[in-house]
């Protein structure tokens, strides 16, 4: 009993200092980028010395995997109520689908573009962030997201998307949300100047286009 009465609140005052760490680069991400965020800017704008965070953090750059999967937790709650304001009773067309997959997304996106963008360019830079139950996650989530979908083409009588139509599906969705929500100051999405809603229209029609296409 007072072994625990002296290590719950050690334990408990290290979890706060780690999440107002976290929740201090977060929001730094907004106003800059991560090569620009030193140690001492997190201590500055946090109150925690910048000695208490090397003993977390050996780096600025270990705090990104705890980041990553601090953001994993609010990606899954996101995925879990993916369709919850869609009518799937009512609407069971692949296409009006198609668009909530879309929109859905662009919007996630734009809330959490400033670590989406640290994260990805990250992992172009020095490979992987996550580790193995955060990908098996993510494929049960994306299963997820993509179920009305294709039980809406199987209602069509539509062929069933192979493993590999599905992949390069998602690989569409994603890189095109990715350029326009993360870098659409830059080529080549700075040369699409269309609004969200046609940009969701465009990307909808494309999507489901391919999976409306016959296999050979």
């Amino acid at each position: 009993m007072t072994t625990e009465l002296v290590h719950t609140p050690k334990q408990t005052r290290s979890q706060n200092t780690q999440e107002k760490v976290l929740r201090a680069l977060e929001e730094m991400l907004s106003e800059r980028f991560f090569e620009q965020i030193t140690i001492r800017d997190l201590a500055a704008r946090t109150g925690v010395a910048s000695g208490t965070i090397y003993r977390r953090f050996k780096d600025k750059e270990a705090l990104l995997p705890v980041l990553y999967e601090r953001f994993d937790h609010k990606m899954s709650e996101w995925a879990t109520e993916f369709w919850d304001d869609f009518d799937l009773d009512t609407e069971r067309r692949v296409r009006p689908r198609i668009r909530h997959l879309v929109a859905k997304h662009l919007a996630f996106y734009k809330a959490h573009a400033p670590i989406l963008r640290t994260v990805y360019l990250y992992m172009r830079l020095h490979g992987e962030l996550s580790h193995e139950d955060i990908d098996e996650k993510r494929k049960s989530l994306y299963r997820h997201m993509l179920q009305p979908v294709f039980a809406a083409l199987a209602s069509e009588e539509r062929v069933e998307p192979s493993a590999d139509q599905v992949r390069v599906f998602l690989l569409l969705l994603l890189s095109s949300v990715n350029e326009r929500m993360l870098f659409g100051h830059l080529k080549p999405a700075r040369t699409l100047h269309i609004d969200d809603e046609a940009f969701i229209t465009e990307v909808t029609a494309a999507l489901h286009a391919y999976l409306s296409m016959g296999r050979a």
